[in-house]
């Protein structure tokens, strides 16, 4: 189920090259849809940034509390980070290209990660 989620996902963004559910709770990417293949090393640098950025459950990494979003855009890249409602430590890690709409990108992903994180 959560690769038939990412896949509409990807189908509806293709600017956003890849896309990745974690649990930050282990330090693991889950599932992928990618449109080059990341080698493991490069996954979990992807989930230590999205645990960096956003912080982990009952460890906020910056400021008081932790963040549901977190975005990170050099000249070449968007890397955006979302965070489950309902389960801090799911997360949707993305790569994108800089000229994706964010705005709509965000209003698709996070009930996409929302179905991710509650499961079947």
């Amino acid at each position: 189920m959560a690769t038939e989620q990412l896949d509409a996902l990807h189908n509806q963004f293709p600017q956003c090259e890849t896309l990745a559910f974690a649990d930050l709770s282990t330090d693991m990417i889950l599932v992928t849809n990618t449109d080059s293949p990341l080698q493991r090393e490069a996954l979990n640098a992807l989930c230590a940034d999205a645990a960096r950025s956003l912080g982990k459950p009952g460890s906020p990494n910056f400021g008081d509390g932790q963040s549901d979003t977190a975005l990170i855009a050099s000249r070449d890249q968007l890397t955006i980070f979302l965070r489950a409602s309902g389960e801090p430590a799911d997360v949707l890690c993305c790569i994108c290209k800089p000229d994706i709409d964010v705005s709509a990108f965000l209003d698709a992903a996070r009930p996409t990660l929302q179905t991710i994180s509650s499961g079947p």
